[in-house]
C-alpha cells in the first residue's frame, strides 16, 4: 500500500531580540520559513512550496507576523529616551539663554533619570557649548513608541527644567508646546502637563 502527502516543515532562518506583544519586554525570536514537503510513507522527498515566515518568541512560544521585528525593543526605546531628554534639556536651557545654576542642576538630574548614567552639570555645559540639536529627527519616533505615560514623563521633565529659574517665559513655552505636538500630545494634554510640573517645581 503506497502511503503519500504533504507535511509542512519550519526552517530557521535567523534569531534575535524583539520586543514580544505577548511577553510584553524584549525575548529571543526565531524567524522560521514554513514549506510544504510532498511525503512517501511519511518521508519527506521534496519540497513542494513556500508558505511564508513568521517569527516565533523563544520564550512564550508565540507565533507573530515578521512586521513585527519592524518595532522598537525596550532597549532601544530606553537609548531613545536618553538620548530625547538629553537634547531637550539643552534646547530647553538654551532658550533661557542665561540658565541659572538651578535650572542647570535640573536638567542634568533629568537627564541623569532618563539612564544616561552620572550624567553631571560639567557634561549638560559641555552639552550646551556642542552644535545645535534638531528635535523633531529624535521626538517624533518617540511620539509614536512611547506610551502616554512616558510622553509626560518627558514633558514634564522639560517644564521643570524651564520653570526651574522661578518660572517659564514665553519663548520656553513655545518650544514645551512644540515638544508636546512632536510627542503627539494635544494642546489641553500640554497644558495639563505643564501646569502640574510648575506646581511641582521645588521651592527654597
Amino acid at each position: 500500500m503506497l502511503i503519500w502527502g504533504f507535511k509542512t516543515i519550519f526552517r530557521t532562518l535567523s534569531g534575535g531580540v524583539f520586543h514580544c506583544p505577548r511577553c510584553g519586554g524584549d525575548r529571543q525570536y526565531h524567524l522560521k520559513q514554513a514549506r510544504r514537503w510532498f511525503t512517501l510513507f511519511f518521508i519527506p522527498i521534496f519540497p513542494y512550496k513556500q508558505q511564508g515566515t513568521h517569527v516565533e518568541c523563544a520564550t512564550c512560544g508565540g507565533t507573530f507576523h515578521d512586521t513585527v521585528l519592524q518595532g522598537a525593543t525596550s532597549a532601544q526605546i530606553s537609548a531613545q529616551l536618553a538620548q530625547g531628554m538629553r537634547a531637550l534639556a539643552v534646547a530647553v536651557l538654551r532658550v533661557t539663554g542665561m540658565p541659572s545654576t538651578a535650572a542647570r542642576t535640573a536638567a542634568a538630574g533629568a537627564v541623569a533619570e532618563a539612564g544616561v548614567t552620572g550624567y553631571t552639570v560639567a557634561q549638560l555645559d559641555a552639552d550646551l557649548a556642542g552644535a545645535p540639536v534638531d528635535l523633531p529627527p529624535i521626538l517624533v519616533p518617540l511620539g509614536d513608541q512611547l506610551q502616554p505615560q512616558g510622553r509626560e514623563w518627558l514633558l514634564s521633565r522639560a517644564a521643570l527644567i524651564a520653570a526651574a529659574d522661578g518660572g517659564i517665559g514665553s519663548a520656553e513655552r513655545a518650544l514645551l508646546d512644540q515638544v508636546g505636538g512632536l510627542l503627539q500630545m494635544t494642546p489641553a494634554h500640554v497644558i495639563g502637563v505643564v501646569e502640574t510640573a510648575q506646581r511641582n517645581v521645588p521651592r527654597g
